[in-house]
């Protein structure tokens, strides 16, 4: 019922929050202050960098970094390399906080990197963890596990007690994720534990406790999930986890049978995440009364899911309406209201297909194997009914009339339950049918053709070496800016809005799109099939992509009218699927990296294309030679725009 929250993970920040807000104003006018006195040197740049960590304390992300780019470019001026590697990092924590992964890694790479140039290892250590944070949102469980490890080899030679437990528990919560991997979870958690008594840090022993309980739940080890989740009580008091804490705490006590104390500590939840506003932790402790009061008083279990309903829909939780629908639609079966049930678990199978990974065709297994698993039950409670008749009609011989009634009766009733049963069963194996195609569909819009076979039919794909593609890039300039200033659904609209013109345009040359990232589109030409003429084409569809975005900026109606760079380069790739779960279909190599950099070094409403590409369509299009440019890592490289077609 609970997800676990893949963002609960500690970055080293290293700014404590004490006092209140009149104190936290406070600190931020003595820094205000003092900055408008100091000398332009390091001493400022330490100061800058304070006041944008202050500023990130109080959530105001926008100051936080205003003040962390003002900490960058002083720091560089002076060559202050430690002031540097801190200000980027402060300016990643920003990205990160917006959920903007993809500046947030380029700019912590960058503070790894300034780190490392001065072998400052509290710096290191520092960044590696935050970027293993990183992956561990993404769901890159390995990567975020090696980047942990880094951290803690170089906390453990510092003695750097508070890295060393942020990184052991960083540790555990990932391998808390499989359920194969709990005794090593455990393992980790249990080596911080003998350091949090001198440490006194009500947050990291929070989520000690915390991280051991849920383990314990999963296990099904009740009583000590309840000890340690009861423990951690204390810690969470004045904290945002503290309705969560109680939440799990109630979650435990049903599953040990004190369903009273269960819900005390579930309303108790209720009532204080309403109290902080708090729309996740609300919706969670609803659903967990709701679950309680199901089996035994339906009516009573559906009242606490329409009220769950109204807030997941009201904030968007996808993963809890998916469960509020599961649990009404096995409430009204209870309650003999099947149409309501079939209803419900329509919109649960609705949402489960839009919520798509690929473990979807193990979850359609394991609904058919609960579906014959019940007709077993259905069965097994058939002959023991008939079991109780035979041994009435034993029993009371003299009244075989009465008894054969009743057993008719019963009978009656069974068969007729029976038979709701399979007609229910029947439509469901029907949706689980439309949902396996859509599955199928799903994944072939995710995959080429053929990749998506090779998968189905191995469970892996082979990565091919291809030695001729053509790989495009493009970006919108100015996508930032756009961004501060608009509403999300308004610029994601926009965004759409070009990117389902460049599918259709890339589609129109036979070229594959590669993926999206941000603002950013990227394409290939010459797979997953070798083509010759695949350089005219990526060209040919660059110029079409750069007309309509111009086309486009003419229009006063639109949301946000975005200026594009495109990037082209061909050369040698190689192509396969990445990754255990979400499988994405990717390119790697040489050739790749330089057409980020064609698109890095071109400009707003031109196409820029390498020497390699220009070699193979001079003959068809006109092209400007701009010169040789200096390309990051690999040096001056010839570059051209193209004009249009001879």
């Amino acid at each position: 019922m609970i997800k676990k929250n893949r963002n609960r993970c500690f970055l080293a920040i290293l700014f404590l929050i004490t006092g209140g807000a009149y104190t936290q104003q406070a600190r931020l006018d003595s820094l205000t202050s003092a900055i408008k006195t100091m000398e332009r040197d390091s001493s400022m740049v330490l100061a800058l960098n304070d006041l944008s960590s202050e500023y990130l304390q109080s959530d105001n992300q926008t100051k936080a970094l205003r003040y962390a780019n003002e900490a960058l470019q002083l720091a560089e001026k002076i060559e202050y390399l430690r002031g540097k590697g801190y200000a980027l990092k402060n300016m990643g924590l920003v990205y990160y906080y917006q959920g903007d992964y993809l500046n947030v890694m380029e700019y912590w790479t960058k503070s790894l990197e300034t780190f490392e140039r001065i072998s400052d290892t509290v710096g290191i250590a520092n960044m590696v963890n935050n970027l293993g944070a990183v992956y561990y949102t993404q769901g890159a469980n390995t990567k975020a596990i090696e980047n942990y490890l880094v951290s803690l080899r170089i906390s453990e030679k510092k003695r750097d007690t508070i890295r060393m437990v942020t990184s052991l528990l960083n540790i555990g919560g990932v391998y808390s994720d499989n359920p194969n991997d709990y005794e090593k979870a455990l393992d980790y958690y249990n080596r911080a534990e003998p350091y949090l008594q001198n440490l006194k840090d009500s947050q990291l022993t929070s989520s000690y406790l915390l991280g051991v309980g849920e383990i314990y739940l999963k296990q099904g080890r009740y009583k000590e999930a309840q000890n340690y989740f009861k423990e951690a009580l204390p810690y969470n008091e004045n904290s945002s986890l503290y309705a969560h804490n109680l939440t799990k705490l109630g979650e435990t006590e049903y599953r040990m049978g004190s369903s009273e104390a269960a819900i005390e500590h579930l309303t108790k939840a209720y009532e204080l995440a309403q109290e902080n506003n708090q729309p996740l932790p609300i919706t969670q402790a609803l659903m967990g009364l709701a679950t309680i009061y199901q089996p035994t008083n339906p009516r009573k279990g559906l009242e606490y899911y329409n009220k769950a309903i109204s807030i997941a829909k009201e904030v968007g939780l996808q993963y809890e309406l998916r469960d509020i629908y599961k649990g009404m639609s096995v409430a009204y079966e209870g309650l003999g209201r099947y149409e309501d049930a079939f209803k419900y678990q329509k919109l649960f199978l609705a949402y489960k297909d839009s919520l798509f990974n690929l473990e979807t065709n193990d979850k359609i297994r394991g609904l058919q194997f609960d579906f014959d698993l019940e007709k077993k039950q259905d069965q097994i409670e058939l002959l023991e009914k008939e079991s109780e008749i035979i041994q009435l009609r034993e029993k009371r011989q003299k009244s075989l009339v009465y008894v054969s009634a009743i057993t008719s009766v019963l009978v009656f009733f069974l068969a007729l339950g029976m038979y709701n049963r399979y007609k229910y069963v029947k439509r469901t194996n029907h949706i689980i049918e439309e949902e396996k195609n859509r599955s199928e569909k799903l994944l072939l819009n995710i995959l080429p053709y053929e990749t998506a076979l090779e998968l189905k039919e191995y469970g892996k794909v082979k990565a091919q070496r291809f030695d001729s593609v053509s790989v495009m890039f493009t970006d919108f300039q100015g996508f930032t800016k756009y961004s501060e200033g608009m509403a999300p659904e308004a610029l994601v609209e926009s965004v759409d809005y070009f990117f389902s013109k460049f599918d259709t345009i890339i589609e129109k040359y036979q070229l594959e799109k590669i993926k999206t990232i941000g603002d950013s589109y990227m394409c290939a030409g010459g797979l997953p099939f070798p083509e010759e003429n695949h350089p005219v084409k990526i060209v040919e569809a660059a110029i079409e992509i750069l007309g309509f975005v111009e086309e486009s900026r003419k229009k006063e109606s639109l949301l946000a009218n975005f200026n594009i760079r495109i990037g082209i380069n061909t050369g040698p790739v190689v192509a396969g699927v990445v990754g255990l779960k979400k499988f994405a279909y990717d390119i790697w190599g040489d050739a790749v990296n330089v057409a980020s950099r064609m698109e890095n070094a071109s400009d707003p409403a031109q196409i820029n294309i390498s020497e390699n590409t220009y070699l193979l369509i001079k003959d068809i299009f006109e092209c400007e030679y701009r010169g040789m440019i200096d390309v990051k890592n690999k040096g001056m490289m010839k570059m051209y725009f193209v004009k249009g077609k001879k």
